[in-house]
């Protein structure tokens, strides 16, 4: 199996991927960078407030489709490599249901809190007019229509067209600006350009998803596919999934809340600039690693343990010395990037990102063996990983705050519990799983059947 035309063509599907991930990430990081500051100038310091108050809401609501999302990668990956049609179909199908019910329950809320929300000015969301409102209310709604959206995202992974998927995303990003760019120059009420920045891209993704479903007609979601079962299988499988979201985030984004607390909101700044600039290795890696989840999914249902394997440890030893490399120049050059980029220097920067750097060398090593677990849905086993992990680091850093001074103690601690808890975590649980002795849940009997 591992010598097949079917492991070329995984692995062929998984280095453009790979590359087309980074390029789209890069363009979808870039256009915020362009319409920034012709968005401040058109807006106003308060209009331009009030959005980009309402976008840091929605990016803390991200895990609003209660990991429904990332189920239907892992369970569609499978069907796939089965060539089950309707199990996919029917998931697809539930998928949809399940998240524009979400949807439309979110938009609902949207649109009564806005009608009964009389003070406004509690919020700091009054100017004068109605238009703070509005802004508030299509950038909520944006968001509740891209859940349902999203799936055609998984749909394309779980189909190995990662590349596809990455082209789309490109081209939303690209979409916004020039939507934006073009409001702004009919002159439309800021609430327009808001609207037409945030709708571009899901206009774009509805495009996306007719253009797939076209091509892949034996897809095509329809009333009479969805199946209660199938629904019930996205959220029990979801609902781990949303919950290991939860404790990872608060685990990788706690530091801020214990710095604030033991050492003042001061030291806040010096440590979030080196946290900001670091965070580009952690798109890296998510990045790059994402295209092994529906590969790894296939391989699964295929019996094919053999490339498992193999291809876990070759990509966690290109992704730590590439992470490290990466984090390695970041870390260097970091007191020049940042000079340029804040117009100022922060003193610890470079302690404070050489260990950053270190951490997602780690998060690099250990990300191929996670994909092999997300894949076949062993997320307990991560959920209580993760939950030592946030134990430990936060204790241990409210309590090292106390006796260092130093910075980059806290993201040390995150270092020494990544290398104890989930690291080994991920490496031994992963090779139990190709290697056939799985014991979280997981069919291996009825893969090898």
């Amino acid at each position: 199996m591992s010598n097949s035309p079917v492991m070329r063509l995984r692995n062929s599907r998984i280095i453009s991927g790979i590359f087309s991930g980074l390029l789209g990430r890069g363009v979808g990081l870039l256009a915020p960078f362009i319409i920034l500051p012709e968005m401040l100038r058109y807006l106003g310091d308060g209009h331009f407030g009030v959005w980009m108050t309402t976008v840091s809401i929605t990016s803390m609501a991200m895990f609003v489709d209660f990991g429904i999302g990332n189920g239907l990668l892992t369970h569609l990956s499978r069907a796939y490599a089965s060539n089950e049609i309707s199990k996919m179909r029917s998931y697809i199908t539930s998928g949809y249901f399940a998240l524009t019910v979400i949807a439309l329950s979110a938009a609902a809320l949207i649109l009564l809190g806005s009608f009964f929300a009389t003070s406004w000015t509690r919020l700091q969301l009054d100017y004068g007019n109605n238009d703070s409102r509005y802004i508030v209310v299509v950038t909520l709604l944006a968001f509740a229509v891209g859940v349902p959206l999203s799936i055609i995202q998984r749909v394309m992974f779980a189909c190995q067209k990662s590349a596809l998927s990455n082209l789309w995303q490109m081209i939303g990003a690209v979409a916004s600006v020039a939507v934006c760019y073009f409001s702004i120059h009919l002159k439309m009420p800021v609430w327009g350009v808001v609207t037409a920045y945030a709708f571009a891209p899901l206009f774009v993704s509805f495009i996306a998803s007719i253009f797939f479903f076209r091509n892949h007609p034996q897809l095509l979601p329809g009333v009479r596919f969805f199946s209660k079962e199938r629904a019930l299988e996205l959220m029990r499988l979801g609902s781990k999934f949303f919950l290991l979201s939860i404790i990872t985030s608060i685990a990788l984004n706690a530091d801020n809340l214990i710095i604030t607390s033991r050492a003042g909101a001061s030291a806040v700044a010096e440590y979030a600039v080196a946290a900001k600039l670091a965070s580009v290795l952690a798109l890296i890696v998510t990045t790059a690693f994402v295209p092994l989840w529906a590969a790894n999914g296939e391989a699964f249902a295929k019996k094919d343990f053999d490339w498992m394997r193999k291809t876990s440890w070759k990509m966690s030893l290109i992704g730590g010395v590439g992470v490290a490399i990466a984090g390695s120049m970041l870390a260097v050059l970091s007191d020049f990037i940042v000079l340029h980029w804040m117009g100022r220097k922060f003193e610890g920067l470079w302690e404070v990102m050489a260990v950053w750097a270190i951490f997602y060398t780690l998060l690099g090593i250990a990300s191929p063996f996670n994909m092999i677990l997300n894949s076949v849905g062993a997320v307990r086993v991560q959920i209580k990983a993760w939950s030592l992990f946030l134990i430990i680091t936060l204790s241990g850093k409210y309590i090292a705050l106390s006796e260092f001074s130093s910075l980059w103690i806290v993201p040390v601690i995150s270092v020494f519990a990544y290398l104890l808890f989930i690291l080994p975590m991920a490496i031994k649980s992963a090779a139990l799983i190709y290697s056939g002795k799985s014991s979280h849940g997981i069919a291996i009997s009825q893969a090898k059947a």
